[in-house]
């Protein structure tokens, strides 16, 4: 494996082009909700938030979600006492039966308030996969754990892109859900122990997966370079991940640290699968040699 066996100047080289590659790949599509959200900053940090909460298999469902209840409309209802958590909820679909929770109730008719007041179209039930493994990641408890971020006053796009470290981003992403979500993992089920805000494990993923990306697109579009380079370096402060792609080149001895180096292997994953050797940055720097 010639990544492993490489100098290790030359494989820091390698990894750092892999994860330049890599990042602004996901900028672009960044960059295309950016535009569909017709360049406001705040709705592309809303879907793209939505996005991340709900992967990996409801991200779709997540960000038509927050495309019909917007981040102003959020914005709007922070004053108002479960009104975040109503309006995502109910635009959802799955408020939707009878119920003899009272919190549930109460939702409910805040809820018809808001759909009257925004005019919303309300999505289906059958659009959210509810098979999920664990409790703690079906979609009512991703929903109220986002509705929970969403409505802290310093949620905007610019205390995001204020994020130097990891440790900033988990204070923005560890809002604490109300009382009903401490105590249900469904609507209307038995009182059970919950989770009261998200897992350090989820904090990193979104942070991979929507600061990170969010960051970098913004700083292509501004041409911020330093917030490019501290965007990278938020990587090297977290773990490296661990899947099918990443164990395979761990497994042949190629050294991954952090996140920083699992992202590039996973861009270099791309290249063989496409077997595309005369482009690979790795293939470029053995020949150099």
């Amino acid at each position: 494996m010639l990544l492993a066996t490489c100098d290790s100047l030359r494989r820091t080289k390698v990894v750092e082009s892999l994860l330049v590659e890599r990042l602004l790949r996901k900028s672009r599509r960044v960059l295309d909700m950016w535009e569909g959200c017709e360049r406001d900053w705040n709705q592309t940090l809303h879907e793209m938030a939505a996005y991340a909460m709900g992967a990996p298999r409801n991200s779709g469902a997540f960000v038509k979600l927050a495309s019909k209840a917007t981040f102003r409309m959020c914005v709007r209802e922070r004053g108002r006492e479960g009104g975040v958590e109503a309006l995502l909820l109910g635009t959802s679909g799955l408020l939707k039966g009878d119920f003899m929770d009272d919190h549930i109730v109460c939702l409910q008719e805040e809820f018809d308030y808001l759909a009257t007041k925004y005019d919303l179209n309300v999505m289906k039930a059958g659009e959210w996969d509810r098979n999920y493994s664990f409790p703690a990641g079906s979609p009512v408890v991703r929903i109220a754990q986002l509705a929970a971020i969403v409505a802290q006053p310093n949620f905007f796009f610019d205390d995001v892109i204020g994020c130097a470290t990891f440790e900033d981003v988990a204070k923005l992403l560890s809002a604490e859900v109300s009382p009903y979500w401490q105590k249900h993992y469904t609507i209307g089920g038995q009182p059970v122990g919950a989770p009261k805000r998200l897992g350090r494990e989820k904090i990193v993923t979104m942070t991979i997966n929507f600061v990170v990306p969010l960051q970098f697109a913004y700083a292509e579009v501004m041409q911020r370079e330093d917030i490019k380079q501290r965007a990278m370096e938020m990587l090297e402060q977290l773990p490296a991940e661990h899947n099918r792609i990443v164990s395979k080149w761990t497994g042949a001895g190629v050294p991954c640290t952090s996140a920083f180096d699992s992202q590039a292997l996973i861009e270099l994953q791309t290249y063989c699968d496409r077997g595309g050797c005369a482009e690979c940055p790795l293939a470029k720097q053995i020949k150099r040699a």
